[in-house]
């Protein structure tokens, strides 16, 4: 080190005047005048400070005379507060305060923002039904239209102006005749295909799309000598039921012409809490920029959609060769495009609408259909229960030919309504796939201060402030243990309920609120249901599946998404036409 000349000396001096104390090793300033030394303890400090600040409010505060605060959980990192918790495990860490916190709710740090998160179902149902001027759910909506769908921020006053016409249109989810003909389409499409699931074509050309994305090939079983498909089951069951049910919403055209859309939205969806973040597409996180390139080209598809339909609906104009079957749009699709032309929104926004749309539409039903499967058919007696229960309902028949190759078997009789209302083992497993299979939350921003009541005799009130936000973990009352018995065993009979003489009994979903609740439910709540028990009854009943190889079935496991969990589990399997003779 150079040698200081002497105003530099005298410069040191006055600033540091114990700069000549003794630094002999050992001493105490030897210790503590250590750069990396004095950070550490100043660290430890900072963290023991906010760890004593915040566990000042970790029992709940009496407010008023009737009302507390809802406890708040001690963290240790200033300013971020919970988040690394949530980072790491967020399903482990909240299940883990729900058994320290038995009240029904307790209060997280996100980034200095007070969130309540709630999860007894009387808080929840409380939550759900408070009007939107105290607890707002669209402001959520609204943002998240604009940073995760690609809505240009310039129109969102457009969206705000349109929004009531917008709700409007989900009637065509939601009743009568429009949701029997969606529901009618689709059952269509499935008694044409489900024969298809797999085919055994060993050439990729004449594969089915679904079959293309599951890496299917022709095996043989030794124990048998018989020829079987092996697949890999998570995108062959959600592609297949993506790629059929679509097409009652946006019509036939749009998945001919984009065969390949639906990678781009699996692409998308599990990036889609990263891209809730606002976090632009230049930060390197290889899902984050997966995940706008993917939107990208999912924008650009459904704006040339879109132009096709401003030319035949607005314009009665030719839309060219490729839109040559727009009239079968569903009636969703429709009613939107006249608010959408009543109000002005161009073709961006209308593209990042339908993106919306189709993403609701296949991020969780799908998934949930795949979860179903599994389910069943890990629990042999359980899967012949259900063939029989389902067997007035689904009723496939042998097709005479005098070809060598005989025809494939044809689903005459395909009662949805069937299978609906006279089915309650199928039913409860439907409503226990929810139940453990998915891990929704609903999300409110507090407008005003209010006293939140829960319900019965004693229950306790709860101060929830404004500018706070609540958060109903519908995952954590699914399995709590004081509503469930054993409540991380899925159990395909604890829904269905006998009353009187009843011996076939009914499935109802109980406590649980799987699709929220109040103005914010799931509009497509309805169908959702009549498609996982269409798509589950119809495979169920068309084929036999086990794990490629054979062996006992192995759970995919978990991983975090939006609604119904994902998995990065790749669940290899062999199919087999089942013999309609059984």
């Amino acid at each position: 080190m150079e040698r200081l000349d002497q105003s530099e000396r005298s410069v040191l001096d006055d600033l540091y005047p114990n700069a000549h104390a003794s630094t002999a090793p050992g001493s105490l300033h030897a210790y503590f005048g250590s750069p990396t030394a004095l950070l550490a303890i100043g660290l430890i400090l900072l963290l023991l400070v906010t760890r004593a600040a915040s566990s000042r409010n970790a029992v709940a505060s009496k407010t008023s005379e009737d009302a507390k605060s809802p406890p708040a959980v001690p963290y240790w990192l200033p300013l971020i507060g919970h988040m690394p918790n949530m980072a790491y495990d967020a399903d482990g860490f909240v299940k883990n305060l729900r058994s320290r916190f038995p009240s029904g709710v307790f209060s997280l740090n996100f980034f200095g923002g007070r969130h309540n998160i709630l999860y007894g179902p009387g808080l929840a149902t409380a939550l759900l039904n408070q009007k939107q001027h105290i607890a707002n759910s669209e402001e959520v909506s609204r943002r998240l239209l604009n940073v995760i769908f690609g809505f240009p921020k310039s129109e969102l006053h457009k969206y705000d102006e349109g929004l009531p016409d917008m709700m409007a249109c989900y009637k065509h989810l939601l009743s009568e005749p429009s949701l029997s003909d969606l529901v009618k389409q689709t059952a269509r499409r499935i008694q044409g295909t489900i024969v298809d699931l797999v085919t055994g074509n060993e050439s990729l050309v004449d594969q089915t799309p679904w079959e293309k994305t599951s890496n299917t090939y022709l095996a043989t079983d030794e124990r048998s000598g018989e020829p079987v498909v092996e697949a890999s089951l998570l995108p062959l069951i959600r592609d297949y039921a993506a790629q059929t049910a679509n097409p009652s919403l946006i019509g036939s055209d749009f998945f001919a012409n984009y065969p390949n859309f639906l990678d781009d939205l699996w692409v998308f969806d599990r990036a889609f809490l990263l891209l809730a973040t606002g976090l632009p597409r230049w930060i390197p996180i290889p899902a984050l920029t997966k995940a706008h390139l993917a939107r990208r080209r999912m924008l650009a598809k459904l704006e040339i959609f879109h132009e096709a339909m401003e030319k035949h609906y607005e314009n009665g104009e030719d839309a060219g060769t490729n839109w040559g079957s727009l009239d079968d749009v569903g009636s969703l699709v429709k009613a939107r495009m006249a608010v959408y032309r009543k109000h002005n929104w161009s073709i961006r926004g209308r593209a990042a609408t339908e993106l919306s749309l189709l993403w609701a539409a296949n991020a969780n039903s799908d998934t949930l259909i795949f979860w179903m499967i599994n389910r069943i058919y890990a629990d042999k007696t359980l899967l012949e229960k259900i063939r029989k229960e389902i067997a007035p309902y689904v009723v496939f028949v042998e097709m005479p030919s005098d070809l060598p190759i005989a025809e494939p078997p044809r689903l005459e009789r395909f009662d949805v309504d069937g299978l609906s209302n006279n089915c309650p083992l199928l039913k409860s497993s439907y409503i226990e796939s929810l139940r453990l299979d998915a891990a929704p939350w609903s999300f409110r921003v507090i407008k005003e201060d209010f006293v939140l009541q829960g319900r019965g005799e004693g229950a306790e009130g709860w101060r929830l402030r404004k500018g706070d936000c609540a958060h109903i973990a519908h995952d954590l009352h699914s399995t709590d243990p004081k509503y469930f018995d054993d409540p991380m065993v899925w159990r395909a009979d604890r829904h269905v309920k006998y009353e009187n003489d009843d011996k076939h009994g009914a499935a109802d979903m109980g406590s649980i609120r799987p699709y929220g609740g109040g103005a914010s439910m799931c509009k497509g709540r309805a169908f959702a249901f009549k498609q996982s028990m269409m798509y589950t009854a119809a495979i169920v009943a068309m084929w036999d599946i086990e794990p490629a190889g054979g062996g006992p079935w192995k759970m995919p496991r978990h991983k975090k998404s939006t609604g119904v969990y994902n998995t990065s589990d790749d669940t290899r399997v062999w199919v087999k036409a089942r013999l309609l003779s059984e």
